[in-house]
């Protein structure tokens, strides 16, 4: 099954909490994620052919005051700024959503994001379609994880991701069922920070 981008929230075995994001696509392959200190975005590849599409190239991942936000598109901006401005991660993700609409695309591809605040240990889903806006709270008990996908799945979906570190959850969310998978993305809070790892099908 075909389900586009996808963002994951959720807790592994040993409780700690992690986000998830896969880029998904049958139209631009020619992708990958890259990661920095406090973020990660996904950019074409060196044999990637020319486009002026505005939606391929975009920060995926931001981290601000506590938070991180993971996002199929350059929503993810907004709403870092909008906690670093004092809003609670909840407001911030219906206001960044509902600002940026759903991308105005041939499919009116839906904008999604998942955030945790490691202040409140609060997780969130949230997502922007045409007709609809829903922001709401997660509670993975550990060992548990949910999924909200651009199609398809546009409902908070229960999934099975195995690993206790970044680096295997990356794995897992690559090479989970669904098709077309270009990159995929892991993040973990730790003490110290950020732990950040991501994978592509072409570097």
């Amino acid at each position: 099954m075909y389900i586009g981008r996808f963002v994951v929230i959720g807790r592994t075995a040993q409780g700690a909490w992690y986000l998830g994001y896969r880029v998904s696509s049958r139209s631009f392959p020619n992708r990958k994620i890259v990661t920095r200190a406090d973020r990660a975005m996904v950019v074409p590849t060196a044999d990637a052919a020319p486009t002026d599409n505005p939606y391929i190239s975009y920060n995926c991942l931001r981290t601000c005051e506590g938070a991180l936000v993971v996002a199929n598109g350059s929503h993810v901006d907004p709403i870092i700024e909008k906690i670093a401005h004092g809003y609670p991660v909840r407001d911030a993700l219906a206001l960044g959503l509902l600002a940026m609409d759903y991308e105005h695309d041939q499919y009116n591809t839906p904008r999604i994001a998942a955030a945790f605040d490691r202040r409140t240990e609060a997780g969130y889903l949230g997502i922007v379609g045409e007709g609809y806006l829903l922001v709401r709270r997660m509670t993975p008990l550990s060992g548990q994880a949910y999924l909200l996908a651009t199609y398809e799945l546009t409902e908070p979906t229960p999934i099975a991701l195995p690993g206790e570190t970044v680096e295997a959850l990356c794995q897992a969310l690559f090479e989970c069922e669904y098709e077309h998978p270009v990159a995929a993305l892991a993040a973990m809070p730790t003490p110290s920070g950020l732990s950040l790892a991501a994978r592509s099908a072409r570097e």
